[in-house]
């Protein structure tokens, strides 16, 4: 094989192939990425057994010359280290003997040991299916609003990963980590009958927010208890959760008792005071005195520290007083998805939950439950 290729695009890819690699796999041949070369293009694949990543490079995306095509298998480490530092604008790829890779440049060259590319498992990338097209944007944004009410290490593994479903022509992003729900909802530019009910895995929804930063097409394809990514020249496959989801919709409250209009900010700023940190790492608990024109805000760590603040800048709706605790990371975590927009946040009991949404768009809802002190 031996093909010349612009610097910064290889790089981009092979970091992107490098972060699929799971270091503990059992299996060396999983440790390695897959290059080959064709005649018109340049394959980059690399997977962990549950997710795989493949992309595709041409001449018009790359500045890609093929002088000869081949296959190799490579761990990545070296050849990352050295592109990242290169200063030159292309670089050619080579193999050296049956066992090297030399990486050549006007003033320097790299020798590294390949891996026997048989022993690389064979891959099949499915891109025919149910097929889902979002803007790219509003998937990343989505993402960033849902994700932080997954556990990753929950004993119920359907609660490990993102619940997507299609219903009456309306998209569904459910996660909850039974603490607090997250549900984001997005109506489809098209009108569909297909009926979606599937659970993405939290290390993929991760491995998504990183590689769709840029991404001008995005598509989700749906097939046999797995899911295709497509994001431009790019493919990630990923192995989907098994089981029902959950019916989180009766976390919702219908009806409040009180309703505040604020800032979400606002009192991010004033909550960012009452995360306070433990020599114990117990979680830090935000007792609210809600009263008509003045709330009171305190928080106590293991009797060494007292903190207390007074809150007036909101607008309240309701004829009863309220005092309710909240873990503080999950309440700022919560606001925080709804960046510098107007809210509401709705109570009940101090034992219901809140329900916090947008005070103009409501396609975003955020509830946390109650704690004790």
């Amino acid at each position: 094989m031996k093909i010349s290729i612009n610097k910064d695009v290889l790089l981009e890819e092979l970091s992107k192939a490098s972060k699929i690699i799971d270091p503990k796999s059992f299996n060396p041949a999983l440790l390695g990425i897959h290059i080959e070369a064709s005649f018109d293009k340049l394959v980059i694949i690399s997977s962990n057994t549950s997710t795989s990543f493949k992309s595709d490079l041409i001449n018009e995306n790359s500045d890609l010359v093929i002088d000869q095509p081949g296959k190799i298998l490579v761990k990545p480490k070296f050849i990352l280290e050295l592109l990242r530092k290169l200063d030159s604008e292309f670089v050619t790829l080579s193999t050296f003997g049956e066992n090297e890779l030399e990486i050549i440049t006007k003033k320097s060259n790299l020798k590294v040991s390949i891996l026997n590319f048989d022993d690389f498992p064979i891959l099949g990338f499915v891109e025919r299916g149910i097929e889902l097209s979002i803007n790219p944007q509003e998937f990343k944004n989505t993402l960033n609003q849902t994700i932080n009410s997954i556990s990753m290490y929950n004993q119920k593994v359907v609660l490990t990963g993102m619940n997507l479903k299609i219903k009456d022509n309306k998209i569904s992003f459910v996660t909850t980590d039974l603490f607090r729900v997250s549900l984001k909802e997005i109506t489809l530019n098209e009108n569909t009958s297909e009926e979606i009910d599937i659970i993405i895995p939290h290390k993929t929804l991760l491995e998504l927010s990183r590689l769709i930063d840029n991404v001008n097409d995005f598509k989700i394809i749906m097939h046999d208890g797995n899911a295709t990514f497509k994001l431009d020249n790019n493919l990630l496959q990923s192995t989907l959760i098994e089981g029902r989801y959950p019916n989180v919709y009766s976390a919702f409250p219908v009806t409040h008792e009180i309703k505040l209009e604020l800032n979400a900010r606002t009192i991010l700023k004033v909550l960012s005071r009452f995360e306070l940190t433990t020599d114990s790492n117990i979680a830090s608990v935000v007792n609210l005195d809600i009263g008509v024109s003045e709330i009171i805000l305190k928080a106590t760590i293991a009797e060494t520290a007292k903190y207390e603040e007074k809150f007036t800048d909101y607008k309240f709706e309701g004829s009863t007083s309220l005092n309710i605790n909240f873990n503080t990371k999950y309440l700022i975590e919560a606001i925080r998805t709804f960046d510098d927009q107007l809210i509401y946040m709705t109570f009940n009991t101090q034992n219901k939950p809140v329900l916090i949404t947008g005070a103009q768009k409501r396609d975003l809802k955020q509830v946390v439950l109650p704690t004790y002190a």
